[in-house]
């Protein structure tokens, strides 16, 4: 893995950070790329000691031509990764008709047009060179639909089976794909999608606010060995085996009306 080219986007905080951590301990060259500066600005003082070997860029990903610019940059600096980190994320969370709409908007916009085009734009270069290794954050989520994350649940259905239809297409190319799908974490997620204002009861809100929930690192982790290893699919986390379970036991049709105060 020394001096691999890996790109990681949501890299400056949660499961992206654990990357971007990971990926430079093994001697990595990374550029990580995230919504806020402060973020990377943290990230730089915190691992510089690296000899240089992590970039940053601030860019708002969910930008419709974000994809394009991502890979331009990345052309125009000779910086075509070996390895594609599809992190970056977010979760409106309450009833799908009283969320703003230009907030569900951008959340599809980054979890589900920039995930494809960066997977498209920067695969046909792995595939190019006969070589490169795409990893795509789902989400448990999108096994199981729930009230309150219609929305998200389905756009993480989509990064799923994008994911693994992808992988199929290009097992004979050198260009191995590994969806990661991991159970509620302990990342900026509660926050973001304000679950943890939340005035009513939800589950959801008090694992958050009880700690029981899985950790980035681990969950990162995982993801970073089943992607060395080209695995196709990565189930981890707090409730990733029950959601999995529920989801080949029920048909989606029901499931939002057995899971209730998601």
């Amino acid at each position: 893995m020394n001096q691999k080219r890996v790109l990681v986007t949501g890299a400056g905080s949660g499961i992206g950070k654990e990357f971007t951590r990971l990926f430079l301990r093994d001697g990595s060259r990374v550029l990580a790329v995230s919504l806020l500066q402060d973020e990377l600005d943290r990230l730089q003082s915190e691992f510089d000691q690296t000899g240089g070997r992590l970039q940053t860029l601030q860019m708002d990903l969910s930008a419709s031509d974000a994809a394009e610019r991502l890979l331009t940059g990345c052309e125009q600096n000779g910086w075509i990764p070996d390895i594609l980190i599809n992190n970056a994320g977010f979760v409106c969370f309450g009833e799908a008709l009283n969320l703003p709409l230009d907030r569900v908007e951008s959340m599809i916009a980054l979890n589900v047009l920039t995930l494809t085009k960066t997977s498209i734009l920067f695969g046909r270069k792995m595939r190019e060179r006969g070589h490169g290794r795409i990893l795509n954050v789902g989400s448990t989520a999108g096994m199981v639909p729930s009230q309150r994350m219609a929305a998200y649940c389905a756009s993480k259905s989509y990064v799923n089976t994008f994911s693994f239809a992808l992988a199929a297409e290009l097992a004979a190319s050198g260009v191995t794909v590994t969806c990661l799908t991991p159970g509620a974490t302990a990342t900026n997620f509660a926050k973001a999608g304000q679950i943890d204002q939340f005035a009513g009861r939800s589950m959801l809100k008090d694992m958050f606010a009880q700690g029981k929930v899985g950790s980035a690192a681990a969950v990162a982790a995982a993801g970073y060995h089943g992607l060395l290893q080209g695995r196709r699919h990565v189930l981890v986390g707090k409730g990733s085996s029950l959601a999995a379970w529920m989801s080949r036991l029920f048909s989606p049709s029901v499931l939002p009306g057995l899971i209730k105060d998601v």
